[in-house]
């Protein structure tokens, strides 16, 4: 969907506006695949976003959803849980030195815009992208498989 999205607004991410545009067109192609509501006008979705956020800030929303990451990856004790927990942490970095200082609680001017778009103009191939091959690790090609890391006495020993 992304990649069908970019090469039809190639500037989504010049400006406010721009990214506010692909966010909610974005959210409404996922609303339309659950069908739920699809809202039409930019006004409407941060009407709606507004809305969400009356009890709730949207940087505790970012907080509560890092959070969660946090707790599902720290029970995985492999690498990507490793891996994952890392990023995590950068992202903890970015909400508090980037995010919090510029925090609007959407109170911004945008121009009002339609956001619905054809549903298979994010949908439908613009161009047929090359096969990419499938590739497995050999953890779920062999499910027996004993290697990896493990904890033992707070320590990370390899199996």
């Amino acid at each position: 969907m992304l990649q069908n999205y970019r090469m039809r607004f190639p500037n989504m991410l010049n400006s406010r506006q721009d990214l506010a545009m692909f966010a909610f067109r974005a959210h409404n192609a996922v609303n339309a695949r659950l069908h739920k509501p699809v809202y039409g006008s930019l006004a409407d979705c941060m009407t709606v976003l507004k809305n969400n956020i009356k009890t709730r800030t949207a940087a505790d929303y970012r907080i509560s959803y890092l959070n969660h990451i946090m707790r599902f990856w720290r029970t995985i004790q492999d690498i990507s849980g490793i891996v994952a927990l890392k990023k995590v942490n950068e992202m903890r970095k970015i909400e508090a030195d980037y995010f919090a200082p510029r925090d609007t609680k959407f109170e911004v001017d945008l121009r009002d815009d339609n956001v619905v778009i054809p549903r298979n103009w994010v949908e439908n191939n613009v161009e047929q992208p090359s096969q990419q091959p499938v590739v497995q690790s050999a953890f779920a090609l062999n499910a027996n498989a004993r290697a990896g890391f493990k904890i033992v006495g707070g320590r990370m020993r390899l199996r």
